[in-house]
Formats: structure tokens, C-alpha cells, sequence
């Protein structure tokens, strides 16, 4: 079986994240100033927190919490979805896994009804035996270990029984500590939202350019060689 990371792995959401921070802080109440489309992800791929980009974005304090809400609240919108791009290959890659295991995407995202109307669009769905998504819980302080333990949640609430052997594609140290916790094989892909030196130290089974590079490492000959 596989499991599948969404945004940064599939997608790519560059766009829609810059295009969501920028328009948030040009509200009459929030008043940042934009940093640079390169300054904001680099920042982005070196798991650097917001507040830091805030601050650069000349950003009051005060202003953080509000600026947070808001751009959670228009990230999802159908008009930022739409910025986003599938990453070359990606379909191709995943209609050849089609044909060898059941697919399960795990995702994030809080709004489902956005999420399975953008799948669709992108002519995805027919690809996934199963959807998980939702978004942790709103802490009042942050923990590092609530978004992998979330995303385990997710599969435990669908699979009571989660399978003993399974690969895990995603782009993150998430995705990482996910798989291991199920003591799954995982595979990270470089054109994601961490930069190669963060993928490294978390430790992962390979890491690959993008989606289609881990075909030759699964099928054929590989894992699922049938």
C-alpha cells in the first residue's frame, strides 16, 4: 500500500501560499509590507516559524495571531486553489502505482469539500482508494510533534488495523516521523517544502527529485514488480 503526501509533494503551492500571505497583509487592519516570492519560500523550505517571516514582513506583534487566522481562512478559497500546479509527471506516476497498490493521500487540509472539488478538477481522484484530511486542532501553544501526530491520527482512525508494511511519499519531516511510527519505508522528494540539508537529517529511506523518480526504486523489479 501507499501513502501519499498532497501540497509540495503533488501539488505545487508556491503560488497559492505567497499569493494568500501577500493579499493578508495588505488588509486595511493588518498593514505588512511583502517580502520577496524567493525571501518567503526560502524561508519556507528552512522550516523557519512564521513569526519570523512576519517579522521581516514588518509586521506587529500584536498583528501575529489575526495575520494567522486570516491567511488559514483564505489559503483554501477556490480562487487561491486555483494557482495551484500539479508537478510534471505526477499523473503519469501515479496511474502506474494505480495499477499496483491502493493509494491513500493524507493531507492536511481543513476544508474537505474544497479539497475533493480540486482533485476532481485536477482529474486526481480516480487515482485514491481513500482521502484523509483534516487540520489539527488550534493549540495555545505550539507543539513541534502535532502535525506527525495529527497526520497519525488521520490513518489510525481509518485503518484500526494499519497495514505492517507500506511506503510513505511526502517532502517533509512530517512525512518522516509518520512512516517511522508505523515502521513504513519513506521516501522524500527534493522539490517540496524543505530544503535537501532538513530532508538529510530526517532521516529518510531515499530521497528522490520528484514523484516520478521513485518509480524506478518501487516498480518494476521493485517493491511492486507484479
Amino acid at each position: 500500500m501507499l501513502f501519499i503526501d498532497l501540497d509540495g509533494t503533488l501539488l505545487d503551492v508556491t503560488k497559492r501560499h505567497y499569493a494568500t500571505y501577500v493579499e493578508v497583509l495588505g488588509m486595511p487592519d493588518i498593514r505588512g509590507v511583502p517580502i520577496p516570492l524567493k525571501e518567503y519560500w526560502g524561508l519556507r523550505i528552512e522550516n523557519k516559524p512564521v513569526n519570523e517571516i512576519l517579522k521581516r514582513s514588518r509586521l506587529f506583534p500584536p498583528k501575529y495571531k489575526t495575520f494567522i487566522e486570516r491567511f488559514e481562512e483564505r489559503l483554501e478559497t477556490p480562487e487561491m486553489l486555483g494557482l495551484d500546479a500539479l508537478r510534471t509527471g505526477t499523473e503519469t506516476a501515479l496511474g502506474k502505482y494505480y495499477t499496483k497498490t491502493p493509494i491513500v493521500l493524507v493531507t492536511q487540509r481543513r476544508d474537505g469539500e474544497a479539497l475533493e472539488s480540486q482533485l476532481a478538477s485536477l482529474s486526481l481522484t480516480k487515482y485514491f482508494v481513500t482521502v484523509l484530511s483534516g487540520a489539527p486542532a488550534r493549540l495555545r501553544r505550539a507543539d513541534p510533534d502535532q502535525r506527525w501526530k495529527h497526520k497519525v491520527q488521520l490513518i489510525k482512525e481509518r485503518y484500526r488495523l494499519p497495514p505492517t508494511e507500506a511506503v510513505y511519499i511526502g517532502d517533509t519531516e512530517t512525512d518522516v516521523k509518520v512512516a517511522r511510527h508505523f515502521g513504513w519505508e519513506v521516501y522524500l522528494v527534493e522539490n517540496g517544502h524543505r530544503k535537501k540539508e532538513l530532508q538529510m537529517k530526517a532521516d529518510p529511506d531515499r530521497i528522490v527529485p520528484d514523484l516520478p523518480a521513485t518509480l524506478k526504486f518501487l516498480l518494476p523489479g521493485g517493491r511492486w514488480q507484479r
